[in-house]
Order: C-alpha cells, then structure tokens, then sequence
C-alpha cells in the first residue's frame, strides 16, 4: 500500500472573479487507507459525496480478501466480468508484460504468505513461498488506487466542477487548472526521515504516485520486511531503493510502473523510462542518494538528473 504523499496546496482565487466557487472536502478510508477528496466549483458538493460512494464501490469489487467480490469470484473462476472490468483486467495484463512481470497482479498468495493483506505477519519458509508462487490468483493492490483516480477524473468530467485533488491514500490524482496558472505543488515523503524530500510540480490531470519500502512492513528478528514483493523470488524486493515515485497523466500506469521500478531498481527503471514517452520518476536509493528524470520537475533537495541517450 502507498500509504502516504504528502500534499501541499497553495490556492488563491483570482480577485474579481464573477462566478460562486463551492468548495467541498470528504476525508474516508478505504482501500485499506486515508483517503482525502478536495473539489471545487458549483457542483462540488454532490461531486465529492459522488467520488467517495464510487471509490468504496471499487473496493467491494476488487477486495482480493473477500471470497465475494469480483475479484474473489475471479480467482475461484467464478467471475463473469462486464466489459470495462474486462478491460481493466487486460490493462494490468499489458502492464505487466511492459515492465518484464515486475509488475505482478497475480501475487494475492504470495502476499498472504507474509500476512500483508490482514495484518497478521509472519516470515513464510522458502517452501510456502515456492509454493504461493505457483498461483496466479489475481490481486490489484498495486494498481488500484490508480485505476480509481482514473475513474474519479471521467466522473468529475460530468459536474460543474473547476478543479480537484484527490490524496487517494499515497496516490495524488488532480484535475483541471489552479485559477492564478501556477502548478499543483505535491510533497514528496522522505523516506527515512521526517518531512519531506522534495515536491514535484504537476499540471492540469496528472497523478503523483509513490511506492515505499517504509509504507508497509514489519520487523522480525532484527530484520525489516516490506510489502513490495520481487514476483520472481517472493520476497521483499531488495534492489538498493527505498522509494519510487512516478509522474504520469494515467493513474493506473502511474501505480503499476511506481511498483515496477521500485522491484527493477534504479539501472533497470532508468532502461524503461528511457523506452518510454508516457511518465517521469522519482528514485531514492537506501543510501539516501536521490535521481530523477529529466522532465521530473522536483525541487527542494539535491538530486541528479537522469536524461535520455541519444
């Protein structure tokens, strides 16, 4: 789970503005998370209530944990998905075949293996985890909450409604233009320490997405365990990354790839920006040493820029 971005907001009305801007704001949890919804515009009101009633509706379809979801019905083949859970299913498919099975829906028991999805921690033996991976049980929890700000865009589109920010618990969903034209200011976590890292300046529909290794996990004898598991080996990914966070203006692309990178580490997920043209991304590595891509725009910390070959 991406527990949490910090959010920063820096709103000012244009003075002499003609037109009533309501401004809602709906905090629930969901997801296993915080969630906190910030609209604005004439229709914000019935937007926000709207927003949060099809988040927790995505959750009850896509609770790995829960025997009667979908997604519970799918892994007992069961399920009869209607075309856009279809298509939701094909994406994170295509997702995955992108980044080399980095990015794996189909780890539910592995995860459970190590307690994850409930809470109830425990280090699997080397056989449990051989045996886990066998299955292809499917699970979505690296890539829902950013499927969910894609659909939160699609219905904030139908209200009058200027602009929004969604902190989906770690996953930063905005929409429409802040009213003076300066950018959306998102906070980024520092991940050993208190505070922030650095922000990222974001503009008009984008989502700001992270992945941690300080965002879930436990310790057990003297070792620390975190919730991003290696799909090849089962166990926490250890690839001199303690966090990862991905600019791009697909919510779902965002939280499959902040995964991804985070299992590849900083030489393999340098590889895959550079063949790609959709997103930017944020790497800190676990010695404290932070890079980001070109067009990242992260300020407030000391970085090295990672640009394209030519």
């Amino acid at each position: 789970m991406k527990r949490f971005v910090c959010l920063l907001l820096a709103l000012a009305l244009l003075p002499g503005c003609q037109r009533r801007e309501d401004t809602a704001r709906q905090s629930l949890f969901c997801m296993d998370t915080v969630m906190d919804l910030q609209v604005w515009g004439a229709d914000a009101q019935a937007a926000a209530g709207d927003l949060a009633a099809l988040l927790n509706d995505l959750q009850d379809q896509w609770n790995a944990c829960d025997e009667e979801s979908l997604i519970g019905a799918l892994n007992q083949g069961t399920a009869q998905p209607d075309p856009q859970q279809q298509r939701l299913l094909g994406r994170v498919e295509e997702l995955s075949r992108r980044t080399g099975g980095a990015f794996d829906p189909h780890l539910h028991s592995v995860s459970a293996c190590w307690g994850f999805p409930t809470g109830d921690y425990r280090v699997p033996t080397r056989e449990e985890l051989a045996e886990a991976l066998k299955e292809d049980d499917w699970d979505l929890g690296a890539a829902l909450k950013g499927y969910a700000g894609d659909r939160c865009v699609e219905l904030l589109k139908g209200y009058d409604v200027d602009r929004a920010i969604l902190d989906l618990g770690g996953n930063i969903q905005t929409w429409g233009e802040k009213p003076d034209g300066t950018p959306w200011q998102i906070g980024i976590r520092d991940p050993r320490g208190e505070g922030l890292l650095g922000t990222v300046s974001v503009r008009g529909t984008m989502a700001v997405v992270t992945s941690g290794d300080y965002q879930r996990y436990f310790e057990a004898d003297g070792k620390r365990y975190h919730h991003i598991l290696d799909p090849k080996t089962g166990y926490p990914a250890d690839s001199g990354l303690s966090a990862v966070t991905v600019i791009c203006a697909d919510g779902l692309t965002a939280d499959a790839l902040s995964t991804a990178l985070f299992v590849l580490g900083l030489e393999a997920g340098t590889r895959l920006w550079q063949e790609s043209g959709d997103f930017e991304a944020v790497f800190v590595l676990t010695t404290g040493e932070v890079f980001a891509t070109e067009g990242a725009a992260l300020s407030g910390c000391d970085y090295e820029v990672i640009c394209r070959e030519d």
